[in-house]
C-alpha cells in the first residue's frame, strides 16, 4: 500500500482542457532511476511502456486545487507510476509525466471513522517531528470479542477503550459508524453512542459483535498542535529569532515535562508487599535523561541562533 502525491501546476488552465489525471503503474522488473522522461508510445531505455503498464485509477481534478493524494492498496514502495491529463468527453490526452515512486501510506488504510481534525501538510510535518523527539509513535490496536463486549458500560451507550486513542474503524452488530457525532469521542477513552449498543439489542451479529480498530498514542495530533501553537519563544530567543526547530524542541520538552509531572505525582511511589516490589525509578530516570538530551540540543541551537545575529565585535 502506497500513497501518491500529484501536483498540478496551473490547475485553473489545465482544468479548462482536462478533467482528470490518469494513473498507470509499470508492471515490469523495475524502472531504472536514470529514466526521467517518457514518451506516450514506444520504448524508453529498453522498457516498453506500451505493453508493460496497467491502469490504476483516475483522479478527478478540482478548481483551484493543485495537490491530490491517491492510495494504491496493492502498491509497494518499489513500484513506479506514470500519469497524464485526460478528458474522456473530447478524448484529449496530454503527454505522460516522468515516472515516480509511491511512498508508504498510513498504518490503517482507508479508515471509515473520520479524523478528529484534518491538518495541512505543514502541521503534519510538525506533528511527526515532535512525535519522533518525544518517542510517541502512532500504533494500531484492535478490540473485539468477549473482552470488547465487557467494555460496554451499563448505560448501553458508552464504550471504554483499553488505551488512549482515536477510532479508525467501528463496527458493532454489523453497523459501521462513520460520523464524528455518533459516537463522540470523550477524552480519547470513551465512545459515546446515540443509540443503544448493549448486547441485548443485537440480532444477526458478526462473529464478534464488536470490532473496533483504533490508533493509540500518548498525545493526540490535536494536543501536539495546541502545545506547539501556544509555545513561547525559548529563553534567549524572541519571536523573530526563534526557528520552527526551536519551537518544536521546546514543545517536546514541555510535553515530556507534563508527563514527568503526572508520572511523578500519580505513579512515582515505591510500593512493596510481601511478594513483589514496584519501582518506577528506571522509567522516571529514562524520562529525565531524554529531557536532558532535548534541553542540551535546544541550548546548542539557541547559542547558534544568537551568534548568527552578531555582526561585529566592538573593541574599546
Amino acid at each position: 500500500m502506497v500513497r501518491l502525491t500529484i501536483n498540478v501546476s496551473c490547475i485553473d488552465s489545465v482544468i479548462q482542457i482536462y478533467d482528470r489525471v490518469q494513473l498507470m503503474k509499470y508492471i515490469g522488473s523495475g524502472v531504472p532511476s536514470s529514466v526521467i522522461n517518457l514518451s506516450e508510445y514506444g520504448t524508453v531505455s529498453g522498457i516498453d511502456y506500451t505493453s508493460n503498464r496497467s491502469y490504476v485509477s483516475d483522479v478527478l481534478l478540482l478548481q483551484s486545487v493543485e495537490t491530490y493524494t491517491f492510495i494504491d492498496p496493492d502498491g509497494t514502495p518499489s513500484d513506479w507510476y506514470i500519469s497524464n491529463y485526460y478528458n474522456p468527453i473530447n478524448m484529449a490526452y496530454s503527454a505522460w509525466n516522468g515516472p515516480i515512486l509511491g511512498e508508504s501510506s498510513d498504518i490503517y488504510y482507508d479508515p471509515s471513522y473520520p479524523e478528529e481534525i484534518e491538518y495541512c501538510d505543514d502541521d503534519l510535518l510538525v506533528i511527526k517531528r515532535i512525535r519522533l523527539l518525544i518517542g510517541d509513535p502512532v500504533e494500531l490496536r484492535r478490540e473485539y470479542g468477549d473482552d470488547a463486549v465487557s467494555s460496554i458500560h451499563s448505560d448501553g451507550r458508552t464504550y471504554e477503550l483499553d488505551e488512549k486513542g482515536w477510532p479508525a474503524s467501528i463496527n458493532i452488530s454489523n453497523v459501521v459508524y462513520n460520523s464524528l457525532y455518533n459516537p463522540s469521542v470523550n477524552g480519547y477513552k470513551f465512545l459515546k453512542f446515540h443509540n443503544n449498543i448493549d448486547t441485548t439489542t443485537w440480532s444477526g451479529c458478526t462473529e464478534y459483535g464488536v470490532d473496533i480498530w483504533y490508533y493509540t498514542f500518548r498525545h493526540s495530533n490535536r494536543e501536539i498542535v495546541e502545545a506547539y501553537n501556544i509555545c513561547p519563544p525559548p529563553p534567549g530567543l524572541t519571536s523573530t529569532t526563534a526557528t520552527s526547530e526551536a519551537y518544536m524542541l521546546q514543545t517536546s520538552i514541555d510535553l515530556l515535562m507534563q508527563e514527568a509531572w503526572e508520572d511523578g505525582s500519580e505513579d512515582g511511589a515505591l510500593i512493596k508487599d510481601e511478594g513483589s516490589v514496584y519501582d518506577p525509578t528506571p522509567g522516571l530516570n529514562f524520562r529525565k535523561g531524554l529531557l536532558d538530551k532535548l534541553q542540551k540540543r535546544l541550548d546548542t541551537l539557541i547559542k547558534s541562533l544568537v551568534l548568527t545575529r552578531i555582526e561585529g565585535v566592538r573593541i574599546d
